[in-house]
């Protein structure tokens, strides 16, 4: 008798499965709840109901479910993977972090879990989760370019930059399209006015995605600092296009037809940029010398 009623909860849990394969979800729940009824304490029973639930964005009762499993057993990663992830998609990364913290602590090891805290730690600028996270994955496999572009973009937040070159550097070694390390580099290169090799990286980035209009808007300054008027035309007329509200754009496309030689376009740019904003005074002022420069010839 007593065999038989230890058998039953995984004979219950084997009926759900088989509802939940032909689409019986609320059969499939009832199977499982009448497996804990008898065996309450059991925690995989526990993960599999939050499975359930969260496959079928039933929100609430899915984080019960995964929390009671890790009730029960504080060392049960599935749960807690299953509950990072749960509290990832719905935005909420404090308690992404909360939960995957534990599985860091109880020795987890799957790299996309680890790779999932250090994204939560990112949006909520917990630096310090953020780098105990990616030291593990490096530790369990040094060629996630992820763990590398993370890190990078860290120890730039730190103002660490020689530290962020060389991680964000290993992250474009290992994933030459990634658009955050190639944007993260340029960033660094831009800011210490290495403009030419700014403009490298913001030009290979923007070969991976050409819809970054900020990338586009600070390769397109860099060109400038260099003195390439003509590559940097065609860019500032499709930035100024897609952003219109920016009065940067228009009086930076007004230096570049200026230099060009065309007064009379860059007057109109300049005069936009004041348009959108009254009281950017370098379009002021630029625009004073172009109409000076205009009237002298």
């Amino acid at each position: 008798m007593a065999d038989q009623v230890s058998d039953e909860p995984e004979a219950l849990v084997k009926k759900a499965l088989r509802f939940e394969q032909f689409g019986e979800i609320d059969a499939a729940r009832d199977m499982l709840r009448s497996a804990l009824e008898v065996d309450p304490d059991n925690s995989d029973i526990w993960t599999r109901l939050g499975v359930l639930y969260s496959e079928h964005g039933i929100v609430d009762k899915a984080r019960k479910a995964f929390h009671e499993a890790i009730r029960i057993d504080s060392k049960h990663l599935q749960p807690m993977e299953q509950l990072g992830f749960l509290e990832f998609t719905e935005g909420d990364f404090e308690a992404t972090v909360d939960v995957l913290l534990k599985y860091l602590e109880a020795r987890g090891s799957d790299i996309d879990t680890l790779i999932l805290l250090a994204k939560a730690a990112c949006k909520i600028d917990d630096c310090d989760t953020l780098m105990e996270a990616t030291s593990r994955i490096i530790k369990l496999d040094e060629d996630v370019y992820e763990a590398w572009e993370l890190r990078g973009q860290t120890y730039a937040k730190k103002g660490k930059y020689n530290e962020a070159c060389v991680c964000l550097n290993m992250a474009i070694d290992l994933h030459p399209a990634s658009v955050a390390a190639l944007n993260g580099v340029g960033d660094l290169c831009y800011e210490a006015e290495n403009y030419l090799r700014a403009a490298e990286f913001y030009e290979s980035s923007l070969e991976v995605n050409e819809e970054q209009l900020g990338v586009l808007f600070r390769y397109s300054t860099s060109l400038c600092m260099l003195d390439r008027w003509m590559d940097a035309i065609p860019l500032l007329e499709r930035y100024t296009s897609s952003v219109p509200d920016d009065a940067r754009g228009w009086n930076n496309l007004g230096v570049v037809l200026r230099e060009k030689g065309d007064v009379a376009r860059a007057i109109e740019c300049y005069k936009k940029a004041l348009e959108v904003d009254p009281s950017l005074t370098e379009a002021q002022k630029n625009l004073e010398t172009a109409m000076k420069k205009e009237v002298l010839t």
